[in-house]
């Protein structure tokens, strides 16, 4: 899986940091430009586990007052979704978008399947960062954000 994950990233043009590297784990970090903005994506390969952990982290960190609100917004935002999920440290206020998926060295690793994967957090972020932005800059309810971004229908997700 460790060379399956260098080369789909290599293949798709990202030029990464690996942070760690031994039998067990592999962690690697980029950032991504997307639609909405600038952000550090990180590889967590556990070998023993067999999972894969991909986290995209926000260009934002929520101050102290707005953390129940975007808890409220992030709860409303995670409620149906299928692959992965927002995530806020609710001690610095990080967020990040997290997914994940199981291999098995028995089974053929794909370049495809992990870039898939990957694509999920991209999209996740791309759709539902304005939201977060709005709730903690300009005050708008959670449940109104969550509105507005889930009526909109975006042909890119057919």
């Amino acid at each position: 899986m460790r060379n399956t994950i260098k080369t789909a990233l290599k293949d798709n043009n990202f030029v990464f940091q690996t942070l760690k590297e031994d039998s067990e784990q592999l962690i690697l970090k980029f950032g991504i430009n997307l639609e909405n903005g600038r952000c550090d994506t990180y590889i967590d390969l556990q070998v023993e586990a067999e999972r894969v952990l991909i986290f995209t982290v926000l260009p934002v960190s929520v101050p102290q007052n707005k953390r129940s609100r975007m808890a409220e917004f992030i709860t409303h935002a995670n409620y149906g979704l299928i692959s992965g999920n927002f995530e806020m440290c609710m001690t610095d206020g990080e967020i990040r978008y997290k997914n994940v998926y199981i291999f098995d060295n028995t089974f053929p690793n794909s370049t495809d399947v992990f870039i898939r994967n990957m694509y999920v957090t991209f999209h996740m972020v791309d759709r539902y960062l304005p939201g977060i932005m709005s709730v903690i800059y300009a005050n708008v309810d959670p449940a109104v954000a969550i509105h507005q971004i889930e009526s909109v229908v975006d042909p890119s997700f057919n």
